[in-house]
């Protein structure tokens, strides 16, 4: 039986139909730059005995972190984590992350010393503008999307899914960047203000960050000095998109030049205002699968990389590729060539040939999530074209021989690619879709004539039996 549930989707994989839980998934980028950083701390002179063990259980806790990342990041969109990933986002990844801030925190605040000596103060100065990494504060780690869904039965075994859902800041991640930046404040507040403002050499050692911020790469982001308030400044443009059971559902860009948080003279932190970032809108699943593996989230930074799923066709236990593109399932290869008729009986059961209305509904999402780009590009597959495609979505469109009914001229294969389209003109004339560098477009012709076949899945509900 279906339920309405309120819940908190995250970065990760999780089931909403669950409970309540709050995972995040760090690249293993991130990890690798902790544990190359503690590397070098453990070879550190200077620290004390105390300091060595810690750095060295922290250490052996950094490598298993980073090997059940690997294993746990592996997991398909399609997929559930198994218990032990979800204890490693909940409990273990947390716990490290948490350490790591401390001790490393800790440690960069060793130089810090109250002291009215210019060698002092310059060294604690040095020591404190050192203390605020930017690659701390990285946008993925600290954004997740928390909301609810209500699902809705529908004919044939499917159910309508409602979602309301909004961009916030994972309160774990805010927690911990607080106890950090008020550590850092208390070690370093008076020491970098002079007579109420920042001191020159404090400017001057983070303004260098700001001449470096193209070189953030990785990190994505500087901290500068705005308004008389140390802030974290998203460098670059970040996009994450955001899947459930492998379909996207939408994407979000955070554009460079978004101050993610900051820190005023008095110690205040405060977090980007994410409130009116929301979705709210529709999915339709196969109730069978929600019923057995929930609703189950994943947010992704990037560029968009469509997942592509097996499909085993019933009956005929044909298996091809699919992708899900907005609130469509597509076959994310060519069924077969041929007639009209032919193509209107290709599809396997479950599926069909796309009418008008299915090829319209592609083309505009794609258009509405290409930024202006023109929809070819994202459609097209990387290979065989004379002028390759990005494929964006996974719908792989290929170059592909065809014959059009009533001329002499032998299978032609230019640079477009024409599919059938289940809409009928007539008794003799069917459309088809044809896509070329510049546009995809519709046409008409003989329904003898020979293009290619793609599928789509039934259940979406611009499809009319």
């Amino acid at each position: 039986m279906l339920k309405r549930t309120a819940i908190t989707l995250i970065a990760a994989c999780a089931s909403v139909f669950a409970g309540d839980i709050s995972i995040s998934l760090p690249s293993s980028e991130n990890l690798g730059e902790k544990i190359s950083f503690l590397k070098d701390l453990r070879e550190n002179a200077n620290l004390d005995a105390m300091q060595q063990k810690d750095f060295n259980d922290l250490w052996t806790q950094a490598n298993n972190v980073a090997a059940m990342n690997n294993r746990c990041g592996s997991i398909l969109l399609n997929d559930i984590p198994d218990e032990a990933c979800q204890h490693f986002y909940e409990v273990e990844l947390p716990a490290f992350e948490a350490k790591f801030f401390e001790l490393t925190g800790e440690f960069k605040l060793n130089a810090v010393k109250a002291s009215n000596t210019l060698s002092d103060k310059r060294a604690m100065i040095e020591a404190c503008a050192a203390a605020l990494t930017p690659e701390t504060y990285q946008v993925s780690n600290i954004m997740t999307v928390i909301g609810e869904v209500s699902p809705e039965p529908l004919d044939d075994g499917m159910a309508m899914i409602r979602y309301n859902l909004a961009l916030a800041i994972n309160r774990a991640k805010r927690e911990a960047i607080e106890a950090q930046l008020s550590k850092w404040y208390e070690a370093c507040g008076e020491g970098v203000l002079s007579q109420g403002d920042y001191s020159p050499l404090f400017v001057q050692r983070i303004k260098k960050q700001v001449s470096r911020a193209g070189n953030y790469t990785r990190a994505g982001n500087y901290i500068d000095i705005i308004g008389g308030k140390i802030v974290v400044v998203q460098a670059k443009q970040e996009r994450f998109s955001y899947y459930v059971n492998d379909r996207f559902l939408f994407g979000k860009s955070i554009l460079a030049g978004a101050k993610l948080l900051s820190i005023d003279k008095a110690g205040v932190v405060r977090f980007i205002n994410t409130s009116g970032i929301q979705w709210k809108d529709y999915a339709i699943f196969n109730e069978e699968e929600i019923q057995k593996r929930g609703f189950n989230g994943r947010m992704l930074w990037g560029d968009r990389i469509a997942p592509l799923r097996t499909v085993r066709a019933f009956k005929s236990g044909r298996i091809f590729k699919s992708v899900i593109i907005g609130k469509q399932e597509w076959s994310a290869m060519d069924l077969g060539a041929g007639d009209w008729r032919r193509a209107v009986q290709s599809c396997p059961t479950g599926w069909h040939l796309p009418t008008d209305d299915d090829w319209k509904e592609l083309g505009n999402f794609v258009n509405a999530n290409s930024y202006g780009a023109p929809i070819p590009p994202m459609l097209k597959a990387a290979r065989g074209w004379a002028n390759p495609g990005i494929d964006l979505y996974g719908f792989s469109a290929r170059l592909a021989k065809y014959t059009e009914y009533g001329t002499q001229a032998p299978p032609q294969k230019k640079e477009c690619a024409r599919y059938w389209s289940n809409t009928q003109v007539n008794n003799m004339v069917a459309s088809y879709w044809e896509l070329c560098d510049d546009k995809l477009r519709l046409g008409e012709s003989d329904k003898r004539s020979t293009y290619s076949v793609r599928c789509v899945q039934d259940g979406n509900l611009s499809f009319k039996k």
